[in-house]
């Protein structure tokens, strides 16, 4: 039987950890509690719990949580648990403050337990991923280091998953690419072949329907010809990835950043993501179905 995933609460008021902790016991998660940052930080550091999300106020006595988060993203052992901030303030200036900062996830004090129970599900389901794509780069060669130009077409979500870690080898760090060219990769075959739009794939995400449609799309007549293109160019400076789909293209500037409303939602964020993660310049030509990441090998180490 798989262990239980672990939740840590960090908030100064009893009641609302007590609160939070049962929204989250209702879905099988083990909570622990802090009532300040320094507190947090030695249950961390202790490491005898596998932490898989942090629920943080923002307001804390001490350090605060800002503070606090910015030294965990610093930690190289702690920096991908993903952090969901609190707060009773709705100053979209804090808002934005945290969002640049690589706050992805944030909800405004007081909120309904079944948006706490779907963000923090989504969290979870990310770093989850996150953590089988570094044990997936771990486990391959790196042939493709030694690539200079190459193109690939790919129809699946599996294949865009083994292409994404198999060319991410590519770069030094090949982790940090992995992410976002992932991103891109799934975002061709999902939304781009597929029409799986962003309300669509909401919907089939909260009913766990997700994959069960996407294979069903597959499956259909007009789909089963249409493939995606990846498309590497490296030279002595740097690496230029260019994905292409067969899909009509999209509204591509909603995504760039992560704005106030999907730091609440179930996902949307993934290209902001890719494009603050993994890659220099992240750049949609036309419609929408073409897109180009830039790494400079001179800062991918």
């Amino acid at each position: 039987m798989a262990d239980p995933i672990s939740a840590l609460v960090v908030d100064d008021e009893e009641m609302s950890r007590a609160i939070v902790a049962g929204y989250l016991g209702r879905m099988g998660y083990r909570t622990l509690g802090a009532a300040t940052a320094e507190e947090a930080w030695r249950i961390l550091a202790d490491r005898q719990e596998t932490i898989h999300v942090i629920l943080l106020d923002r307001q804390l006595p001490g350090m605060d949580g800002m503070e606090f988060f910015k030294r965990l993203k610093a930690d190289p052992d702690l920096g991908a648990i993903p952090v969901i901030m609190q707060t009773v303030s709705d100053s979209s200036a804090e808002i934005a403050e945290a969002i640049q900062a690589g706050v992805f996830y944030y909800l405004i004090k007081p909120y309904a337990g079944d948006l706490l129970r779907s963000v923090a599900s989504a969290a979870v389901e990310d770093y989850a991923h996150l953590t089988k794509l570094q044990g997936d780069v771990r486990s391959r060669n790196d042939a493709m280091a030694l690539m200079r130009d190459g193109t690939f077409h790919f129809r699946t979500p599996q294949e865009a998953h083994n292409l994404a870690i198999a060319v991410s080898s590519i770069i030094p760090n090949t982790r940090k690419l992995a992410f976002g060219l992932m991103e891109l990769l799934m975002n061709a075959v999902e939304h781009g072949n597929l029409g799986i739009g962003y309300e669509a794939k909401s919907e089939l995400k909260m009913g766990s329907m997700l994959s069960g449609e996407i294979e069903r799309r597959l499956a259909l007549p007009e789909n089963l010809d249409k493939t995606a293109t990846l498309r590497v160019a490296r030279d002595d400076a740097r690496v230029v990835f260019t994905v292409t789909d067969q899909g009509r293209g999209f509204d591509w500037t909603r995504y760039l950043a992560v704005d106030a409303f999907r730091s609440s939602a179930t996902h949307g964020r993934g290209i902001a993501l890719a494009r603050m993660v993994s890659f220099d310049e992240l750049i949609y030509e036309g419609s929408g179905n073409t897109v180009v990441g830039v790494v400079d090998l001179a800062r991918a180490g």
